[in-house]
């Protein structure tokens, strides 16, 4: 069972504020860590996060203020949680912080509940995700079915929702870089809807007019009727992502070696080239028109 953090850094200059801040958080069976600056929090990130569930920075402070801080926090845990304590004359650096991603904020001076309120709604988010981490130990298995015509405007959506599937797995599986995921699963299907469905070679790009030409044909038929299926199955040991248009297909066998550094800045074969780099096996059915990847989680 995953331990449930509770360590919380307390960033402020003021110590009598740091002290209030502390008190709050031992009362709510808590570690208070206390900082006088981003400076000093930022090094007791560095020594060690794993048991950190929050830190609370206010924003005016030397060495380094409290946005500076959430900046770099960000860098080394991206996914902390941060609550802003904001005194007088620092409404426009709050919603700087927010835009960071600081979770909620306090005007000084606070009273005492409301300090706890905001910790308390942050920790029980924290153990609803503990929660869910520990049913995906018990995860099975999952399949994923999208059928789409050629909006490519789609292609976006359908790839954000597969990625926030894929961080499910973040829980049982090895790390992964989702940003290379993202951009090859996106590559994928657009590569499916242009050279698939709608048969246009990859020296058309080089053409200015080569949206207006996607148009069009995405409006004429038959390559107005043809979809796109993107079927995503998942299971503890990895997950696979099989994208199969309704065109002729192509001879795959003629695309460069994507693992051959060759072959990088070749004009053709790019899409393929950053596919196979995130994924693990790249396969095509006989006939050129369905792609198969996967991912392998442990």
């Amino acid at each position: 069972m995953t331990e449930e953090k509770k360590r919380v850094i307390i960033i402020d200059d003021e110590e009598p504020i740091r002290e209030i801040l502390a008190s709050a958080v031992n009362n709510e069976g808590l570690l208070a860590a206390v900082c006088a600056n981003g400076r000093e929090a930022l090094e007791l990130l560095q020594a060690g996060h794993d048991d950190l569930l929050l830190a609370i920075t206010d924003i005016k402070m030397p060495v380094m203020d409290g946005l500076q801080f959430i900046r770099e926090a960000k860098k080394i845990v991206p996914e902390l949680p941060f609550i802003i304590a904001s005194g007088y004359g620092t409404k426009r650096d709050v919603i700087t912080a927010l835009q960071l991603g600081a979770s909620d904020y306090l005007e000084k001076p606070f009273r005492l509940r409301d300090v706890v309120a905001a910790i308390r709604k942050i920790r029980a988010i924290a153990n609803e995700n503990l929660r869910t981490a520990e049913l995906y130990q018990h995860f099975a298995g999952e399949k994923i079915v999208f059928r789409l015509g050629n909006d490519l405007e789609l292609v976006p959506v359908l790839v954000r929702e597969l990625i926030r599937e894929v961080k499910k797995l973040q829980t049982v599986a090895r790390e992964l870089d989702l940003s290379g995921i993202h951009m090859a699963l996106h590559e994928t299907v657009i590569n499916a809807i242009e050279h698939g469905n709608l048969e246009l070679s990859s020296r058309l790009k080089e053409k200015p007019d080569y949206l207006d030409l996607v148009a069009r044909r995405a409006a004429t038929p038959p390559y107005a009727d043809r979809q796109v299926t993107v079927t995503m199955t998942m299971d503890p040991d990895a997950f696979t992502c099989e994208v199969a248009d309704e065109g002729p297909g192509f001879d795959w066998r003629s695309l460069p070696d994507p693992r051959n550094p060759e072959n990088l800045f070749k004009p053709h074969g790019r899409g393929l080239i950053l596919i196979a780099n995130y994924f693990d096996e790249v396969k095509f059915n006989e006939r050129g028109n369905t792609i198969t990847l996967t991912k392998r989680l442990r």
